[in-house]
């Protein structure tokens, strides 16, 4: 309306005639002469403001709207008010469906990772190579162009949250398959929806609060961030999957004996989704970005039980109609009008159908398996689809080779195969799938049975192919057990061969666990095993090609749980948590090889959860910029480790107790088994962040508790049985043989806060830190911390002369600073910092020392 009226005022500007007096005279010419003047300057301002106006209308009809798609796990066609389910309240999915271009007869996969696979590539999963949930016939090549790869590439800033089951190792993780962001987790399920522990970026993130809700507040963080450029926002939810866990009053209001304890979690679950999406679409409100936002709701498969599905015939896992159909909401206010299609449509649909809206160029359209619906949701029909086939094929999960289940559903017809019978339903007629008339129908069940043989010929050799799992250097590479080939004794615990399960029963010399890989570089590799043993003389060794390494694994005793779920009579499910062992280090060639696992002897029972490779590579020396932690605890660190500060960083290796350039991971230090996180690897971040072209290697050589003397040539420290100076020492020779020292760091003092050691505290500070300069270059920079700035008005005297002596020694000596502590907190001890704190405090030294080297 308000475009119509503005070019309606546009076009009678521009026809608009001036009237002047047309009497002779010196006056009329002058008026006349005037009125041309004022007419050519109306003419002028009208063009230019039409000019203005056409340019602000084309920048408005060519900007391009955002995308928020929201899948839910496992949730059915039923499961709906709106679909006729008189238990379940969704009122919010109900309104979005009365808002919504409604795909009343829309159809996905049976099972969950072939249809976000066929979601985001707009392809037929098989064609992808996604041929089942599990043992790797969950992963979609990386080689196939996926949604978000064609959104960012276009300019849009992609985000995915939740789900992601099409691969987890880069680059089949989403940050691999165009995602920019990506918080949530890879696998097909989830164990605890609780305070889950999820992946942001690779990175494991403890998390407070439920899965679902934990999951929408960090989309509605990417809703929310600032940004010039339009978003595609991924919301894949893992609820109502199973185990089902849910708030208890949520449960409660289901579980009043009308329905199945399992049914009534879904539900709960479900309403549970209701309230998030509700969260979503207001924040759209609150952000004016409703208008600018096309808003998609569908579900990837048929519901994982049985309730009500509106009458049709299967569940999830089925080729049925009940296995297949989903809703599939489409809102786009003021673009396309709320209405209900009955025209068959499916997920390969959705990307062609985006990129259309959104502008997205589609050169390979030719490669893609579904069409594009916007002329049939402008118009309601479109005679280009009226005669489609949908087709669905589950291979066969032991041999792919084989024919499995499959069927063809077009406007009228579904025909199935199944156990190699062939049957055909009239679905206008006999919705249920009652009656079967292929033998009245034989014209029409040969061309659809000839259909789908032709694509399984066609897609056979693509699911068939050998799956290795993709090592990069990007990131470390975790290997699940269940991924394995095993031989011998071992076997799947539990007889469970996916997501969170392992191996166990691993007993004898002679049993063997293998992967395939395929190392995209040649390189050198850190093994390390997860894996629970209850015994300490247990040798483990890896093989790849050539290479072999070996090492004794230390006692790592735990007892498995069996996770929560309010269905009683669901198969309780245990879990076990892993500890991780190094074991060496090894040279690996480009290619695809096997990595193969063996004891060294027969025994107590391993059982293994999987195995992380990262690379380790070691640079020129001249790359391999050195840095020596020392002092005492607050150097060495006590932060409570997280699962994240087991993750390594690209770049940044630590030299361990026995002399091994190994990828750096807290504890850094080994001083004592307290030992947490420190310092040092928030320092080494953001150093490596500023010199992208170099390595940086830690050398930790802190003890906690130890005083200034203890770092003099011979002094010890008998509380740790160390020579603190003269172990550094060592270190720092083993060290320089393969990078160049950069800096010193240390933090130390409070073992010298006492009478009669804080007199003499300047004077040693600064013999030891000349002592390190005399072995690592006179020039190399020196900083040092301060200590933990907390009750400062009850100093005593030494507390004092120590804090002052840090300062004096930092500005007296050349290349020295002072890193300030302000601030920082303290763990419940009062003496140490916290984990955050540390980090933090690592990133002031690394300032610090960039204002030297800026100084220089």
């Amino acid at each position: 309306m308000w475009r119509v009226a503005r070019q309606t005022w546009i076009r009678s500007s521009l026809i608009t005639k001036f009237h002047h007096p047309t009497s002779p005279g010196p006056r009329s010419m002058f008026l006349r002469l005037l009125s041309r003047q004022i007419t050519a300057l109306a003419v002028l301002a009208t063009a230019s403001l039409l000019t203005s106006l056409l340019k602000a209308e084309a920048a408005e009809s060519t900007a391009r709207p955002n995308v928020l798609l929201i899948l839910t796990d496992d949730q059915g066609w039923g499961d709906l008010g709106s679909s006729g389910n008189s238990i379940i309240s969704t009122p919010t999915l109900d309104r979005l469906a009365g808002e919504s271009v409604r795909l009343n007869r829309f159809y996905v996969s049976p099972v969950c990772a072939p249809t976000r696979a066929a979601l985001l590539t707009g392809r037929y999963p098989e064609r992808t190579g996604v041929a089942g949930v599990t043992g790797r016939r969950e992963v979609m090549r990386a080689a196939e162009r996926t949604m978000a790869e064609r959104f960012r590439d276009a300019g849009y800033a992609t985000g995915c949250f939740g789900k992601w089951h099409n691969g987890a190792q880069m680059p089949l993780h989403p940050n691999g398959q165009g995602f920019e962001e990506f918080f949530g987790f890879c696998g097909g399920h989830f164990n605890l929806y609780d305070d889950p522990l999820l992946e942001r970026n690779g990175v494991p993130v403890r998390t407070k609060g439920y899965i679902t809700d934990v999951l929408t507040d960090a989309a509605i963080e990417f809703l929310k961030t600032p940004r010039e450029q339009p978003f595609f926002c991924y919301v894949p939810y893992n609820a109502p999957h199973g185990p089902f866990q849910v708030r208890q009053d949520l449960f409660d209001k289901y579980d009043t004996g009308e329905v199945s304890e399992k049914t009534a979690a879904v539900y709960a679950m479900v309403e549970n989704i209701d309230d998030n999406v509700d969260r979503l679409l207001n924040t759209l409100e609150q952000q004016g970005k409703t208008n600018d936002t096309i808003v998609l709701f569908l579900t990837d498969n048929g519901p994982n039980g049985k309730r009500f599905n509106g009458g049709m015939r299967g569940a999830k896992g089925s080729v049925h109609e009940g296995g297949c159909r989903v809703p599939c909401f489409i809102r786009w206010p003021g673009q396309i009008q709320p209405k209900r299609i009955e025209q068959i449509t499916a997920h390969i649909d959705l990307l062609p159908t985006l990129a259309q809206w959104c502008g997205i160029p589609s050169d390979d359209s030719a490669a893609l398996d579904g069409q594009s619906l916007v002329k049939l949701i402008q118009d309601g029909s479109d005679p280009a689809l009226a005669e489609r086939s949908i087709l669905t094929y589950r291979p066969n999960q032991s041999q792919l080779e084989k024919f499995g289940k499959a069927a063809v559903r077009t406007n009228q017809y579904r025909l199935t195969i199944e156990n190699a019978k062939v049957a055909l339903f009239d679905m206008h007629a006999d919705p249920g799938q009652e009656t079967d008339i292929a033998e009245q129908h034989p014209e029409t069940t040969e061309r659809l049975k000839s259909e789908i043989e032709g694509y399984v010929d066609a897609i056979t050799p693509s699911i068939t192919q050998a799956r290795h799992v993709p090592i990069t250097k990007q990131r470390p590479t975790f290997i699940p057990s269940v991924d394995a080939t095993l031989t011998g004794n071992p076997g799947f615990a539990d007889n469970i061969s996916w997501a969170h399960g392992w191996v166990d029963n691993w007993t004898s010399a002679a049993d063997t666990i293998s992967w395939p890989i395929d190392v995209a570089e040649s390189g050198r590799y850190q093994i390390t095993l997860h894996y629970v043993c209850n015994a300490k003389d247990v040798s483990v060794s890896a093989a790849i090609a050539d290479q072999d390494i070996s090492a004794t694994l230390q006692r790592f005793k735990s007892e498995s749980v069996v996770r929560p779920d309010w269905d009683s009579q669901a198969t309780p499910r245990r879990m076990l948590f892993f500890g991780q062992q190094s074991l060496g280090m090894i040279n690996i060639a480009a290619g695809q090889t096997t990595l193969q696992l063996k004891r060294q002897q027969d025994g107590q029972m391993i059982e293994l959860g999987g195995v992380t490779i990262t690379s380790a590579d070691l640079p020129s020396k001249k790359q391999f910029h050195l840095f020596l932690l020392a002092g005492q605890s607050n150097m060495a660190g006590r932060g409570k480790v997280t699962p994240a500060d087991r993750v390594p960083d690209p770049r940044i290796l630590m030299l361990d107790r026995d002399g091994n350039w190994v990828p750096a991971t807290d504890p850094l230090h080994f001083d004592k088994s307290i030992a947490g996180v420190g310092l040092g690897r928030g320092f080494a971040r953001r150093y490596a962040s500023e010199h992208p072209d170099v390595t940086v290697g830690l050398v930790p050589c802190a003890v906690g508790g130890s005083p200034i003397a203890a770092w003099a040539p011979g002094g010890y420290h008998p509380q740790t049985k160390t020579h603190p100076y003269d172990d550094a020492l060592r270190r720092i020779q083993t060290a320089m043989a393969s990078g160049t020292f950069k800096g010193i760091l240390w933090h130390q003092g409070e073992s010298d806060c006492k009478p009669g050691l804080a007199e003499a505290y300047k004077s040693n500070l600064t013999e030891v830190m000349e002592r390190f300069r005399s072995h690592v270059g006179a020039k190399t920079p020196i900083l040092i911390g301060g200590l933990a700035q907390r009750d400062t008005p009850k100093w005593t005297e030494h507390r004092k002369r120590v804090d002052q002596a840090h300062r004096e020694v930092a500005s007296e000596l050349p290349a020295c600073a002072f890193v300030e502590s302000t601030g920082l907190a303290l763990k419940s001890d009062n003496t140490h910092f916290d984990r955050q704190s540390l980090l933090e405090f690592g990133h002031r030294y690394a300032e610090t020392l960039a204002d030297i080297q800026a100084a220089k």
